[in-house]
């Protein structure tokens, strides 16, 4: 199946991402992680190579390059927020005509759905949460410890490498087509424009910090429960997203949500869907389908 890359204007900005898949049914929309112009790797809808041809057997797939990663424009910073990111996506579904998707969000876009799944879930079929250390109940950090010797300088080839060996059980997956995209990515506008943005102490704080969003998040999931079907897909070695932390996540969601599980795929680190892909893409693929059949029903 053929991925192509789609460019679209919302709201004055280009927006980018790889599509595949069969036209027409619901699509899985794959969300990246990272903090783009913070994070020592260059995130985008690249990471999802080797899944998306896993994924596309009867379904649509988009890949988006969230603002200030890939080839997605920032404009202004503040764009960059978890609640304007999520007003950002919602954006790009109308400007799509989709009225749902499977939302697929790893890392940091992980937590993106889960605000979207609180605040407007008639626009999500489901949502998978994969590796999400943000959406956990720890706090923020821990990055900063687990990469505090990040080679010099960052966003090359070897310190983005470097950074992949850190997080991952295999590091098969870490191949001349991803770290040559994690380059162009890093020498590209958006980038660059983000790396600026995030220079400014207040910009940053203002645009990730989670820590009080976290609180209301939780607060809402214990109270009201999250209204879409949640699948949570963990790692057995992801230092980055312990699976303690995961299964507590799990336990809170599936005291209100009935349509909850959670996965654990073995010999795989932060980036079991590069890792492991046809092991991620089956696990997914049954959610979705599984969702898709209660609906009909």
């Amino acid at each position: 199946m053929t991925t192509t890359r789609t460019d679209i204007t919302v709201g004055g900005r280009k927006v980018s991402m790889l599509r595949a898949g069969p036209s027409g049914g619901t699509p899985a929309l794959l969300v990246h992680g990272g903090r783009p112009g913070l994070t020592p790797i260059t995130t985008g809808a690249h990471l999802w190579d080797r899944t998306i041809p896993h994924l596309t057997a009867g379904r649509p797939v988009i890949a988006i390059d969230l603002p200030g990663a890939g080839n997605s424009d920032v404009g202004s910073a503040d764009i960059l927020s978890v609640a304007k990111i999520a007003e950002h996506l919602e954006a790009v579904f109308a400007a799509l005509s989709l009225d749902g998707v499977h939302f697929v969000g790893h890392d940091f876009g992980g937590f993106v759905g889960m605000w979207l799944a609180l605040t407007s879930p008639a626009k999500l079929r489901s949502l998978s949460l994969i590796a999400s250390g943000d959406s956990t109940p720890k706090g923020d950090g821990l990055d900063d410890i687990l990469l505090d010797a990040v080679p010099n300088p960052v966003w090359s080839r070897a310190s983005q490498a470097w950074v992949f060996e850190r997080v991952s059980y295999s590091h098969g997956h870490i191949d001349d087509a991803l770290l040559g995209a994690c380059v162009t990515a890093a020498q590209g506008k958006p980038h660059t424009d983000a790396v600026k943005a995030m220079q400014d102490p207040a910009t940053r704080a203002r645009n990730y910090g989670i820590g009080a969003l976290k609180g209301k998040v939780w607060d809402a999931m214990r109270s009201k429960g999250v209204h879409v079907p949640t699948q949570l897909v963990w790692s057995s070695h992801d230092p980055r997203a312990p699976r303690e932390a995961g299964y507590v996540l799990f336990k809170i969601i599936a005291e209100k949500q009935r349509a909850a599980q959670f996965h654990l795929i073995n010999r795989a680190g932060s980036f079991a869907f590069r890792e492991q892909p046809d092991e991620f893409a089956k696990v997914v693929a049954a959610f979705h389908d599984g969702v898709e059949l209660e609906r009909a029903a």
